[in-house]
């Protein structure tokens, strides 16, 4: 289950925060990044990495892609994280086993940090701007 949430975190920052940096950094605006209104940044896919040819071939642009929709189906995913953590966290606790459910607790409080984040006025600006 740690390395379910933790793919999944690093796949919607990268696919959430990761593409709101890199175009904070290209249109010369790193207030955007923590600004509500994310409409001044332009097109989310201008932001995207184009790392080697752009075309169905290239498994970065795959990647990414699954990243952007990680991010945007931040809810579903954010109370899946949440439910399957604190059951497996009760598991790991009942065991005995000290390290993981450091691991699940701290990675459980960070999906309840970003499904949070996410019904506020800047979790849904990026998420609209995402899906834009």
């Amino acid at each position: 289950m740690v390395a379910t949430q933790l793919v999944l975190l690093i796949a919607y920052l990268t696919g959430s925060y990761g593409i709101l940096i890199i175009a904070a950094v290209r249109a010369g605006d790193l207030g955007a990044v923590v600004h509500p209104f994310l409409d001044r940044l332009g097109d989310p896919k201008d932001s995207i990495p184009g790392i080697g040819p752009e075309s169905l071939w290239n498994p970065l642009i795959w990647f990414v892609g699954a990243c952007r929709l990680i991010a945007l189906l931040i809810f579903p995913i954010g109370f899946a994280m949440l439910s399957f953590g604190a059951a497996t966290l009760v598991q790991a606790w009942r065991r005995g086993d000290r390290r993981m459910s450091t691991w699940l607790a701290v990675l459980t409080g960070i999906w309840l940090a970003l499904t949070i984040l996410a019904t506020t006025t800047h979790g849904m600006h990026l998420t609209g701007w995402l899906a834009d």
